[in-house]
């Protein structure tokens, strides 16, 4: 399996066994509450700061790719990042760890769901859960910006394809397809000016 992101570096930690790898994985999948955007801060919590596997710049390149792949952005991380500590090994076992949790705590949850939600002290769990999660996504969505530097543009990129999400309801695809045809267009334009200097 080729290493698509082979460029990044890791960590000053030692490279990570499988089933530490698994555990770890299944550590940030037991607690992601809010979707795959949500993952990030417990992710760089477990995987960073903790285990030192990778370097915040890594973590953040890494999460930025999952977006543009197709399928869930937890199951995405975990594949490029386990992919990328341990090879196709590594992809399996921090795939499994992320989806673990949550497939136990759903089936367990399946037949008593509907229960569940007609409880006084469930719609108030719900309730506070929702500040918590937009906390996190917050905290994630200004993180990335401020690792990529605080450039006017970058700010400007940022609130205005917010400002289009919420206005007009946009489909959260375009938006990121936009930011790759943006990325590639930059970096055709960055690599076509020096040739145009080096010109006699």
């Amino acid at each position: 399996m080729r290493d698509p992101v082979g460029h990044l570096p890791t960590g000053e930690g030692p490279s990570p066994r499988l089933a530490a790898l698994f555990a770890s994985f299944a550590r940030v999948g037991g607690v992601l509450f809010g979707g795959g955007y949500a993952m990030l801060p417990l992710l760089e919590c477990e995987v960073v700061g903790r285990r030192r596997w990778l370097t915040p710049a890594a973590m953040t390149d890494l999460f930025a790719l999952a977006q543009v792949i197709p399928g869930v952005i937890a199951v995405n991380v975990a594949l490029l990042a386990g992919q990328r500590l341990r090879g196709w090994r590594g992809a399996v076992a921090a795939v499994l760890g992320v989806i673990t949790a949550p497939f136990v705590v759903m089936l367990l949850l399946a037949g008593v769901y509907d229960a569940l939600l007609r409880h006084a002290w469930m719609a108030r769990v719900v309730a506070g859960l929702r500040p918590a999660v937009a906390g996190l996504l917050l905290g994630t969505a200004i993180r990335l910006v401020l690792r990529n530097g605080c450039r006017a543009g970058l700010w400007a990129i940022c609130v205005g394809v917010a400002g289009l999400t919420l206005l007009l309801d946009l489909n959260p695809v375009w938006p990121i397809l936009a930011a790759v045809a943006a990325g590639l267009a930059g970096q055709w334009i960055g690599a076509r000016r020096p040739r145009r200097e080096a010109a006699p």
